[in-house]
């Protein structure tokens, strides 16, 4: 009995929401160079979420389709014409996830920037 009630409360903890807003700093080491490391940027306007991925000081790509369910973000930039949809499952501090385009999939990670 007593596992069993340890069982639901780390599920239930599990389960917390996590708040997506602030600047993620990720790499995507199978990426371009020029792409493999920046910030995800993320607000909320009202019940949406936006999006923006900051590479340097000067290139800023503006998500759309944005979507925040039970910790699993989701939304697609187009970068040189190509439509990439980013896929992440936040954490606390940190996210994995994934990189989706016409030539395949490759791995995203992040942490939240304090």
């Amino acid at each position: 009995m007593l596992v069993m009630l340890a069982a639901s409360f780390t599920t239930v903890s599990a389960q917390k929401k996590v708040d997506p807003v602030g600047t993620w700093t990720y790499t995507a080491d199978e990426a371009p160079y020029e792409y493999s490391t920046g910030d995800i940027v993320i607000e909320k306007d009202g019940k949406e979420y936006l999006v923006e991925i900051q590479l340097g000081e000067y290139y800023k790509i503006k998500g759309s389709s944005v979507t925040y369910e039970k910790n699993v973000l989701s939304f697609k930039v187009y970068i040189e014409g190509e439509s990439v949809t980013i896929k992440a499952t936040l954490e606390a501090e940190k996210f994995d996830g994934t990189a989706s385009y016409s030539d395949g999939t490759i791995p995203v990670k992040g942490v939240k920037k304090k």
